[in-house]
């Protein structure tokens, strides 16, 4: 994870950046993923826009219009093969670990709203209870989102169990 110092510079793995740079970095890590699946809509013949957001954390591909349910795949297990494909081609290009997300038409950020929902529906019912609930299985990504969701709650914690693609978080009363 990387930290903000009180120079403003981030520090990660690589070392020491500035946000200018750290900016720069996911700036261009979304143009290779934006070239990529650009690439890809071409050869399988589909329509489709690329919008990207870039915040101080990640480069999020936005791709609307795609017509199609073929890149979500069943519970989003084509949209996943699609996340990880982007990260390995733009890893590869940049020789760095990659902070691109891609959602098509959507889907992973409704996604990321029922987790958040059922998260919400977890702490509560460990208030209640005192007996911790474990959450579904899920990426990284989302862990930590549920992670911090959890952190930002009071009486309760949160930690990861199991193995990858199995891990999941665990929600627990605060004692």
């Amino acid at each position: 994870m990387s930290e903000a110092t009180s120079a403003g510079a981030v520090d990660q793995e690589e070392g020491v950046i500035s946000a200018e740079e750290r900016m720069n970095q996911l700036d261009e890590e979304a143009d290779l993923a934006a070239d990529f699946v650009e690439g890809l809509l071409d050869s399988m013949d589909l329509p489709g826009d690329i919008e990207i957001e870039i915040t101080e954390e990640q480069a999020l591909l936005n791709l609307e219009d795609v017509g199609s349910g073929l890149l979500i795949g069943r519970r989003g297990a084509t949209l996943d093969a699609l996340q990880e494909l982007i990260r390995c081609a733009v890893q590869r290009q940049t020789e760095r670990r990659s902070h691109v997300r891609v959602d098509v038409e959507g889907y992973r950020s409704r996604y990321v709203e029922k987790l958040r929902d059922r998260a919400r529906e977890a702490i509560a019912q460990v208030r209640e209870s005192g007996e911790p609930v474990r959450l579904d299985p899920m990426d990284p990504y989302e862990r930590k989102l549920m992670h911090d969701l959890v952190a930002k709650t009071g009486g309760v914690t949160s930690s990861s169990e199991g193995t990858e693609p199995k891990r999941r978080v665990v929600i627990h009363p605060d004692r």
